[in-house]
């Protein structure tokens, strides 16, 4: 980018900073922009062109706006070198003024007035000369700290942060959305967005920080020109109904030292480390990147003034960066332990909290989706209260038409097989991609059929240790259910516990194709299970079986017989432990009667929806039906088809059978020729 653009893009981001519209790039983003534009300007003075970015407080309105201020509402000039922060501190020390340490806090930086007791107007900080009135918009907000009427009835003006509290701002987001509007990006936009609405349809919460006040009227002390201490005169601002920044932090440190009067550098340097340790702990409730250190002293403060948009008697320290924007490259899937489908942005190298990282977490499907968030795109990438990057949002306004929209497969990364995508998490499907994909698999309905175990379940099971194996499941007692974690503050609970017990319990009777399929092993899936299980008839005689004798199985074939085989011996452990846990194996095949089933030597389909006393089978509890009574379960009709068993005519089974001249039978025909009815 040209110096020109450096210089467009700040001001945009300068402007949207201010306006609360989406952030055009994070601080410390802008931070480096502003350096390299004072770098060009100092190398390159003759190409310097008009701007306000360092003789305006900093995220100003250029144009101010209707309402004067009594005395200048400034910035502070901001150091990230401990080193300077010592310098400044010797130098006020120096003066016979003791220093108070603050939160830095990023909201919107407003002026509320009182006359006769009572709140008249609210106007933000704007160019730092004049502000906008928004008196009528903050009363629209659910302001905590920011009271109606005050017991003096001096005129008296209040400065401080409109901000929102981490809890404002999830409250204030929900009600947002739930009034179908997009989420705000991060606090400091929904506090500013939400003060320039013209009307609001839903709450929004934010909390007022008071740092200074001043009477309007000279005080005795005769001193003018800088801001009164909140706390000066006698006056106790949190007994108004005010929350005094430094009262965030006047409490002593977690060393025992006083915050509020420091009069020693190591005391200080001591607070602000004590203070980016809470934050970076995410104990602190407010938004902040930093701490200001101000002279107490207001005699000091107005001798020693103030620039064009700082005074000289304060600054603010900022911690190391805690988000920052690069240039998404990749989106990368993967399943995860439990089955679940993670997905990663892979980015340009950034520092972050002083590590160099070149991926993060993007949640989920719906998270990329719902955020717009496309290959090439600049984003934010943070560690807020967190060891994981994440990557927050992407900044559209920064787009050149090179991004592409992100359309993840809907196969699983490791297998190939369909992910299930009914929820917000998908989920892996195939047993072989994760131990929790397996414990999922292995209790659907067309395997042991535990009800009750869904997925989230089965990942709780798998991340508690619970389950190593499916074999595990049947070891479960109704105790380690009950308690079983399953998200924020939540368990299984005792009721929901006992009924999977009872299901469990149950599930040790099972036919054995239905354990063969539970195995996961590749290539037997449920129509493969019940082929071996009818050839073997016992988990034992399969296991004994050689790949030539597997081969000999109808549909298996030499390279699925070397798979099956393979996989038998790699589940021998688990297939023990089942064996000891009191799951069926199957049964020796009874002596054989004079009598064959009603079925026998016959090919049989189905087709439809079943109705009567078999409408409430599964299309796998059909196929079982059919070859316990001797028959073979087929998916197609063809001219080996002996009976197509039909839920609805008209289908195209049921055309193809009319035109083959197979026999064609209701439900409720075939449950008469099995004997079920």
């Amino acid at each position: 980018m040209t110096y020109r653009d450096d210089v467009a893009l700040a001001e945009r981001a300068n402007q949207a900073y201010y306006d609360g519209a989406e952030p055009v790039m994070t601080d410390a983003a802008y931070d480096a922009l502003l350096d390299r534009i004072r770098a060009f300007e100092r190398e390159h003075p003759e190409q310097r062109i008009a701007h306000h970015l360092f003789d305006r407080v900093a995220g100003g309105d250029s144009e101010g706006g209707d309402v004067r201020h009594a005395w200048p509402m400034l910035s502070l000039d901001k150091v990230r070198d401990l080193a300077e922060v010592r310098a400044f501190a010797g130098r006020i020390l120096a003066e016979g003024s003791p220093l108070e340490l603050e939160p830095k806090l990023d909201g919107l930086a407003i002026a509320a007035d009182y006359r006769d007791g009572a709140l008249v107007q609210v106007s933000t900080r704007g160019d730092g000369t004049t502000g906008e009135d928004v008196t009528r918009r903050a009363r629209a907000l659910r302001i905590t700290g920011l009271p109606d009427r005050i017991p003096d009835h001096r005129p008296i003006e209040m400065r401080g942060e409109l901000l929102m509290s981490h809890d404002d701002f999830a409250r204030s987001n929900a009600a947002r959305q739930a009034a179908g509007h997009p989420p705000f990006a991060n606090p400091r936009n929904a506090t500013a967005g939400s003060l320039r609405a013209e009307s609001l349809d839903y709450p929004v919460h934010a909390t007022f920080i008071l740092y200074d006040r001043d009477d309007v009227v000279t005080e005795a002390t005769g001193v003018t020109g800088a801001p009164m201490p909140a706390a000066a005169a006698g006056i106790d601002p949190a007994a108004w109904g005010f929350l005094p920044a430094a009262s965030l932090l006047a409490a002593p440190d977690e060393a025992g030292r006083d915050l509020s009067q420091i009069t020693d550098p190591d005391v200080l340097i001591a607070g602000i480390e004590a203070f980016g340790r809470r934050r970076a702990a995410g104990e602190f409730p407010y938004p902040t990147d930093g701490v200001v250190i101000k002279a107490v002293d207001r005699a000091l403060r107005a001798r020693l003034g103030h620039t064009a948009r700082a005074p000289r008697w304060a600054m603010a320290y900022k911690y190391e960066a805690q988000k920052a924007t690069t240039v998404l490259r990749d989106i990368e899937m993967a399943v995860g332990r439990t089955g679940n489908i993670s997905f990663t942005g892979v980015f340009d190298p950034v520092t972050v909290d002083g590590s160099t990282i070149t991926r993060a977490t993007l949640h989920n499907y719906a998270f990329i989706h719902d955020r717009d968030i496309r290959i090439g795109d600049t984003v934010e990438v943070f560690k807020a209260n967190d060891v994981i990057p994440r990557i927050d949002h992407a900044f559209p306004e920064l787009r050149d038409g090179t991004e592409q929209p992100y359309d993840p497969p809907r196969v699983s990364p490791l297998s190939g097989t369909p992910l299930d995508t009914s929820e917000v998490i998908w989920r892996s499907t195939d047993p072989n991609d994760s131990l929790g994909s397996w414990i999922s698999y292995a209790v659907a309905r067309d395997c042991f059929d535990i009800e009750g175990i869904g997925g989230e379940i089965a990942a709780a099971l798998v991340e508690q240790g619970l389950v190593g194996d499916i074999a595990d499941l049947f070891t479960l007692s109704v105790k380690q259910l009950a308690t079983l974690p399953l998200g924020e503050n939540r368990q299984l609970g005792e009721k929901n516990a006992r009924k999977i017990a009872a299901q469990i319990d149950r599930a040790r009777h099972q036919p054995l194709g239905r354990v063969i399929a539970a195995l996961g092993i590749r290539r037997t899936g449920r129509t493969m299970a019940r082929r071996l299980a009818a050839h073997f008839h016992t988990m034992a005689a399969l296991r004994a079986a050689d790949e030539e004798t597997l081969a000999e199985v109808d549909g298996v074939g030499p390279e699925r017989a070397r798979l099956v085989h393979q996989g038998l011996d790699a589940r021998a452990e688990v297939i023990d432990k089942l064996a000891a846990a009191a799951v069926d194996m199957g049964e020796e095949p009874a002596e054989a009667t004079a009598e064959p089933g009603p079925l026998d030597g016959m090919t049989v389909v189905v087709t439809g929806a079943m109705t009567g006393p078999l409408a409430s089978r599964t299309r796998n509890e059909m196929n079982e039906l059919i070859e316990a009574a001797g028959g073979r379960s087929a998916g197609s009709v063809s001219k080996r088809t002996s009976l197509l068993v039909c839920g609805e005519e008209g289908s195209s089974k049921w055309r193809k059978a009319k035109e083959l001249g197979v026999r064609i039978v209701t439900p409720g025909e075939f449950a008469k020729m099995l004997g079920l009815v």
